[in-house]
């Protein structure tokens, strides 16, 4: 299973970012498909648990491109039954998500943990979000729509620019290049869960 930890940065400087319940509710809304759904964990902490690598990735990679929180993603065993709320799951996924969320807030990337296979996620991923942190917002508005399946002939519409303009922003933002990338990222996710005791 995938456990998710996050926290909210700089709310000890900002309190009035937290406004968790709020936050819970458009996780809730945006990263649906949860085996147990987004709860508040701790003052400025969500937790949520999910099933599936592709699921719990484009969780992880929209948080990243926010960059207004840290992100630890836990990869295990969860202990069953499974209770209905999502604060009182136990198990060696919610141990790793622990771990990872304090690790993130030491890198500023998200964090993986679990077995050996976890640390492989994480690099391919820290690789991932390092190239999607450096877009420019012209670029990220070109990839956003990309990433939904559009045609560069379709953004150029969307965006009222020409479509050899959207082929450079989206050869900037090397796009193709860290797209190819996240089956690699799946894969490791999916040894990581299928086996916890490592390779």
């Amino acid at each position: 299973m995938y456990a998710l930890t996050v926290d909210r940065r700089g709310s000890r400087e900002d309190p009035e970012s937290l406004a968790m319940l709020e936050h819970r509710d458009r996780f809730a809304a945006d990263f649906p498909r949860t085996v147990l759904d987004w709860q508040i964990s701790a003052g400025d902490e969500l937790q949520a648990l999910y099933e599936t690598p592709e699921d719990v990735l484009a969780v992880v990679l929209t948080l990243a491109d926010e960059q207004e929180w840290h992100v630890g993603l836990g990869i295990g065993p969860v202990d069953t039954p499974l209770p209905d709320n999502v604060n009182e799951a136990t198990g060696p996924a919610f141990v790793a998500a622990r771990e990872a969320v304090s690790a993130s807030k030491d890198t500023g990337y998200p964090a993986v943990r679990g077995s050996e296979w976890a640390s492989h996620a994480q690099a391919v991923l820290t690789l991932a979000c390092a190239v999607r942190e450096r877009r420019t917002d012209t670029a990220r508005e070109a990839t956003d729509l990309a990433e939904q399946g559009l045609t560069q002939q379709r953004i150029a519409q969307e965006l009222d620019i020409a479509q050899s303009s959207v082929s450079r922003r989206l050869s900037s933002a090397l796009w193709s290049q860290e797209s190819a990338v996240h089956p690699t990222v799946l894969t490791f996710l999916e040894l990581a869960n299928e086996h916890p005791e490592g390779p």
